[in-house]
């Protein structure tokens, strides 16, 4: 499992990365899946089922996570930690608690919303590659050596 200060180099690192690949589509696109690699994997984070460094970057918001973590039975369960289903349900609470501000603010069924397909399936995808990046790191996805996970732990 790699700590948290390493989790966040390996999206810095990894983001400019997805946004290149998506620039292969057009600009637009790779600018949104970049955009969504770096918020998924440092707001949206695996890890918002304990209290770490995700959890704590939400500040006072953070208390809006905490029914997320009882409704995660343990960590790296396959609800937080499952490839694509611990992103969409992750995606899905948040989509909830924001919801109720839809019918708050009368305003935003107003606006105009210049939401495509594509740019959902970048922003999507982006958000997937942040997870998955974090689960090759925790050695979820492959196994890794313990040399690489000495080092990654900051051993």
């Amino acid at each position: 499992m790699a700590s948290g200060k390493n989790h966040d180099r390996a999206i810095l690192f990894t983001s400019p990365i997805v946004g290149i690949i998506g620039v292969s589509h057009s600009l637009e696109l790779g600018i949104i899946a970049a955009s969504a690699h770096l918020l998924g994997g440092l707001y949206l984070s695996p890890d918002l089922d304990l209290k770490s460094k995700p959890f704590k970057r939400w500040g006072v918001l953070r208390v809006l996570w905490l029914p997320y973590q009882k409704l995660i039975p343990c960590h790296r369960h396959w609800l937080s930690h499952g490839v694509i289903v611990g992103s969409v349900v992750r995606l899905l609470y948040l989509a909830a608690l924001l919801l109720p501000l839809w019918f708050i603010f009368p305003d935003l069924q107003q606006a105009e919303w210049d939401i495509s397909l594509g740019k959902a399936i970048a922003f999507l995808v982006g958000v997937e590659l942040s997870a998955l990046n974090h689960l090759l790191l925790d050695g979820l996805l492959l196994p890794l050596p313990a040399s690489i996970k000495a080092r990654l732990k900051g051993n």
